[in-house]
């Protein structure tokens, strides 16, 4: 249940493979994939394609292993291991002339002017410097590629102030913080 996490937990299928081919899967494997629409917990998914539940437990942690199916468990902690990393970026890349606010702005003029990270992540929102979700969730890889495109905007933006030494060596700082 480590990969999984609870059996309440929605799952979703990550649309790069909407269409994959299934003819590597197992029988269960493909039971499984015929039934996740992210409405349905674990437990009903399991149900629905007729399996016992060790079965569909073990076929789901391998389709998550694979990348194939997510849940909204690893969704929320993605988008929180991400928010925590832009927040610590705020937090040490702010001066007196540039505090959390300024980073705030910062984000939506990015946002607003790249239309691209709306369809990166559809579903998310912003208060400040914190994202929230709301349907349509987007997938684990979606809020990477949305974070990591907004990262380096705010780098870009950093270096316009700071300067490229000083950003190099507060982003060393940021990407070897340990996350929480």
């Amino acid at each position: 249940m480590s990969i999984i996490g609870t059996p309440n937990t929605r799952l979703f299928r990550e649309s790069r493979y909407a269409g994959a081919d299934t003819h590597a899967l197992r029988d269960s494997d493909k039971l499984i994939l015929n039934e996740i629409d992210g409405k349905r917990t674990v437990r009903q998914i399991i149900s629905d394609a007729g399996l016992d539940f060790e079965t569909g437990l073990h076929s789901i942690a391998w389709l998550m292993q694979t990348g194939i199916v997510y849940s909204g468990e690893v969704v929320e902690k993605t988008l929180q291991e991400q928010s925590d990393k832009l927040a610590f970026f705020a937090e040490i890349f702010t001066d007196e002339k540039h505090g959390q606010d300024f980073w705030e702005d910062a984000i939506k003029s990015i946002i607003k002017d790249k239309p691209e990270l709306v369809k990166l992540g559809p579903g998310l929102s912003w208060e400040g410097l914190s994202a929230s979700l709301s349907e349509p969730l987007p997938s684990p890889s979606q809020i990477k590629e949305y974070f990591l495109f907004l990262f380096v905007a705010l780098y870009d933006k950093a270096e316009e102030i700071l300067g490229a030494d000083a950003v190099l060596a507060k982003r060393i700082l940021l990407d070897s913080h340990p996350r929480r």
